[in-house]
This record gives structure tokens, C-alpha cells and sequence, in this order.
């Protein structure tokens, strides 16, 4: 009896040790992010790209914060993908705070399309 019991209390002990000894990992995960300023202006009926791409992965968000005179004219702004393809968000108010999600990975280049019959002065800042 005497025998059983101190096998009980060995595996008790055992078992707490184990769970207390365990090792714990963690892990910090770091998201790679940058912010780019841009001042320019764009001739009516032009479209304007960056100097410099950045590379993105699939679900990542481009955000495009930016303000442009005379707030009345139409300007698409967005991203040229790799396929060539021009993604962009048209802006009828003067200004813009939004993003874009990236559907495949590459290198992407910011652009801005004045569609008005008047030159625009833009200024603003593109997170990637």
C-alpha cells in the first residue's frame, strides 16, 4: 500500500514539474511598413507615376492620404501592379484617405491621374 502510494506522489510530482518546467516561446511578429511623401503637379488630362516602386504581398494595404487644388477637379489615385494594370480610387472632393489591397505580389508604383481640364497641385503621404 505503502508502495502505491508513493508511486502516486511520484507521478504527481512528475506531472507538476514537467508543466512547470516547460519551456514557453514567444514570438514577436514584425510587419515590414513605409510612408513616403509626395508633392506634385499634373498637367490636365495626365497621369503621373512615382520614381520608385515598393514591393508588396498578397492582402497587404497601400493607404493613400493626400490633398490636391482646385478641389473641384476628378483625380484617380492609385497604384500601377506589376501586370501593368493602373488600381485606383477617384476622388471628386480634394482630398483622400484611403487604401488599396494588393491582389498580387510585385512591385507596385503610386500614381495620380488628373482628369480635369486644369493643371492640379497634389501633396500627401503613401503608406505601404
Amino acid at each position: 500500500m505503502k508502495f502505491k502510494k508513493l508511486v502516486q506522489l511520484m507521478l504527481v510530482c512528475s506531472i507538476v514539474l514537467s508543466c512547470v518546467c516547460m519551456g514557453v516561446g514567444a514570438v514577436e511578429a514584425t510587419e515590414r511598413r513605409a510612408t513616403g511623401k509626395f508633392s506634385m503637379d499634373i498637367a490636365a488630362d495626365t497621369m503621373v507615376k512615382a520614381n520608385s516602386s515598393f514591393p508588396l504581398e498578397v492582402g497587404e494595404v497601400i493607404t493613400i492620404k493626400a490633398s490636391y487644388s482646385p478641389f473641384s477637379a476628378s483625380v484617380d489615385f492609385g497604384v500601377i501592379a506589376p501586370d501593368g494594370f493602373f488600381y485606383y480610387v477617384n476622388v471628386k472632393d480634394g482630398s483622400i484617405d484611403q487604401g488599396i489591397e494588393v491582389e498580387q505580389p510585385g512591385h507596385y508604383t503610386l500614381a495620380v491621374r488628373n482628369n480635369s481640364s486644369n493643371r492640379i497641385s497634389v501633396s500627401g503621404y503613401v503608406n505601404y
